[in-house]
């Protein structure tokens, strides 16, 4: 016996159908994007004072990789200085870059980066043909050192390891960190990537772990960044920035710098102090 299955279905059910094939092109308009200066600026203790001066992208404007890709990218020709101590040390417009990982500068000094806590930095950049001025100021934080980093061997499955790092911070200050895990090399797509502040924390001791993911000979490179307020504001608003790019359904995040000035820059200036512990995993 044959049925008609369209029978059985009530005309509300028909109409649901039937408009689910219904489409309709919808024109937004979008307001021109204005290129605003970006500056990232991470002051590495024993290393030269270094900076990357960009120009943003709208998200629909050609990005296209060519013989003017740097030249379309970087802004040149500007005056970077950076004051602490008493001193002035000028960045010069040279290209430089630092291996592994992988980084790119177009204003180098010609000076170290001091180490000792507590030193106050200012940034002042005047961009070229009178475009206005860059100011931002950061201070050199105390290094947290890792403590340890233990391998420990699944109790069900004794071909696996887990990598924990433990750090001891300190109560009486508000500090702020950002976990960075790597496999086999620092240049890798990081495994772990997150900030954490240590206002959840109910005792001094704090630790970072992996799952039971690694084998016997494999290498891990645990990096504990301890980073100012403004680099924690800074890098979970580009976070959020991203994800809100590639959900439909999240809103818009706006970057939140710690630069300013008559340039109307985006970007961050602040001190990278980290400890680094590379272990190969092994019994």
């Amino acid at each position: 016996m044959k049925t008609n299955i369209l029978t059985h279905i009530s005309p509300f059910a028909i109409l649901v159908f039937v408009a689910c094939n219904l489409s309709r092109e919808v024109d937004i308009d979008l307001p021109e994007y204005d290129s605003q200066p970006v500056v990232e600026c991470y002051l590495e203790p024993g290393k030269p004072f270094r900076l990357l001066l960009t120009r943003s992208f709208g998200f629909f404007d050609p990005f296209g990789v060519d013989s003017n890709f740097f030249q379309n990218v970087l802004l040149q020709d500007a005056v970077v200085t950076i004051s602490y101590n008493g001193q002035t040390d000028t960045l010069y417009n040279t290209f430089s870059f630092a291996p592994s990982p992988l980084k790119v500068y177009n204003y180098t000094g010609l000076n170290l980066v001091p180490a000792t806590p507590g030193i106050n930095y200012n940034l002042h950049i005047e961009l070229p043909g009178n475009a206005g001025v860059i100011e931002g100021q950061t201070v050199m934080l105390p290094l947290v050192p890792i403590d340890s980093t233990v391998v420990q061997f699944s109790p069900d499955a004794d071909t696996v390891a887990r990598v924990l790092t433990y750090v001891t911070d300190d109560p009486n200050t508000e500090n702020y960190y950002r976990r960075l895990l790597n496999y086999y090399s620092l240049d890798s797509v990081p495994e772990q990537d997150f900030l954490t502040p240590d206002r959840f924390l109910s005792t001094p001791l704090l630790a970072f772990g992996t799952g039971y993911e690694l084998g016997e000979g494999d290498t891990v490179y645990n990096t504990i960044f301890h980073i100012t307020k403004d680099y924690y504001d800074y890098y979970e608003s580009v976070q959020l920035a991203i994800i809100g790019n590639i959900n439909p359904f999240a809103q818009p995040s706006p970057i939140k710098s710690n630069v300013s000035g008559s340039g109307n820059p985006l970007g961050v200036f602040t001190c990278l102090v980290y400890d680094r512990d590379t272990t190969v995993v092994m019994r």
